[in-house]
């Protein structure tokens, strides 16, 4: 496929046509140096026409309230069987002592996600909403993936629309759109055989826009996916999406997040050969073309900065990208998956970050509101928040040193933004 056909595809993208799968297998495949310099130019040009020169991050913390799980994942380190000795299923002396820490650092969203541990009932799933609820008023609840959403559904055998009602109803603001991996039977069956399907994971987003309840998409990428399997990914999130417009209601994807494969320490790099991650230019190239494959769908993509460093996340800045994701207070899945570094950013190095990228920083929150500094929402960056963070967010036990270079060497390739 040469360069020449790749630029025709920005010719007719430019002129308003939209890009149609075969396009986006073309534009992710071309390496062409020239041509990729006008993809970034053209992914970059759409940012700022789309939603201007502002960059956003959220101040938010990451609860993994158990560890017990039955899946098996081969790129998580993070499960643990039932009578393993450092599985654990945190009561709600220890939820509120974590929530206490995140309200105190002033965060207006909690990021929640476990193991599917078959002893948790419904119920449970609900009181843990209420119980963060209570102890940050206002906090945005963005929690349980599809993975967890089947797991209560087939433990109650109600149906869908039941479920994310209730958890709706018990304080459950937005779904992470993890558990995706890559919406290509074929590949997903190979990579995490032991996850929900493609058609289930749809299955479980429509019903949450449906009944109101808004939430994100990612990819995992970086692994054995072809461009033809990215673009196949991309357009039934797309798909989705415009069917989810055309509703009044709250439910709809509000971002995109490309997340690569980590390869290092798990059975599923060592079982395919994978040895290194996704190079940049591989993961510059996919922002670039979602932004200009999302257009007029999704309007917010977002580069996942503890795979790749806050360094190669402020390039991404420049071809595409207008979010950072969050602070990430306490991100254990990770950390227990063998992290080598901290997980967590300050707000002020997030905004030393856009700033130097040129860029404008801005705080938001989990459906892109912007909270501006007259709002009595907003958190000021303040000299401290570095030691703050370095001094635990995990009931006083430090969480690892804060490095903003921070590559996650962990098996975990899903963090629930």
């Amino acid at each position: 496929m040469s360069a020449l056909f790749a630029h025709e595809i920005l010719d007719a993208f430019e002129a308003g046509e939209e890009i149609s799968r075969e396009g986006a297998t073309a534009l992710l495949a071309e390496q062409d140096a020239e041509f990729t310099e006008r993809l970034y130019a053209t992914a970059d040009a759409e940012r700022k026409k789309i939603v201007g020169d502002e960059v956003s991050y959220v101040i938010n913390a990451n609860v993994n309230f158990t560890n017990v799980c039955y899946t098996d994942c081969k790129y998580c380190g993070f499960w643990r069987r039932p009578n393993a000795p450092d599985a654990y299923t945190h009561d709600d002396d220890v939820l509120r002592e974590k929530f206490e820490r995140a309200r105190d650092f002033g965060v207006r969203e909690i990021c929640m996600q476990g193991g599917l541990n078959p002893q948790i009932s419904i119920d449970r799933y609900e009181e843990v909403l209420r119980l963060a609820c209570e102890v940050i008023p206002g906090v945005h609840m963005h929690a349980y993936s599809p993975a967890e959403v089947d797991h209560i559904q087939r433990k109650t055998r109600l149906p869908l629309e039941v479920v994310l009602t209730r958890l709706k109803d018990a304080g459950l603001g937005s779904v992470p759109g993890t558990a995706a991996e890559i919406l290509v039977e074929r590949v997903k069956k190979l990579i995490s055989p032991g996850r929900i399907p493609v058609e289930r994971w749809c299955e479980i987003i429509r019903t949450a826009h449906a009944v109101g309840i808004p939430t994100t998409s990612t990819v995992m990428y970086g692994h054995i996916e072809s461009s033809a399997d990215l673009a196949e990914h991309m357009e039934i999130l797309r798909k989705m999406q415009k069917n989810s417009l055309q509703t009044d209601g709250e439910g709809r994807f509000t971002e995109f997040v490309p997340l690569p494969f980590i390869p290092y320490d798990n059975k599923m790099g060592e079982e395919f050969g994978i040895e290194e991650m996704a190079d940049l230019e591989t993961i510059f190239r996919l922002h670039a073309v979602a932004r200009l494959f999302f257009r007029g769908t999704i309007a917010n993509i977002q580069v996942a900065w503890p795979k790749i460093g806050i360094d190669a996340a402020q390039k991404a800045l420049s071809l595409g990208v207008n979010d950072l994701g969050g602070t990430l207070i306490e991100e254990n899945i990770s950390r227990e998956s063998g992290s080598e570094y901290g997980q967590s950013l300050s707000p002020r190095q997030f905004n030393d970050a856009i700033l130097g990228a040129g860029r404008i920083p801005v705080q938001r929150t989990t459906t892109y509101d912007i909270i501006r500094e007259d709002d009595p929402r907003y958190r000021s960056p303040r000299a401290d928040d570095e030691a703050l963070l370095g001094s635990g967010f995990s009931g006083g036990k430090k969480t690892g040193d804060f490095i903003p270079e921070t590559h996650l060497s962990a098996s975990n390739p899903e963090r629930p933004r």
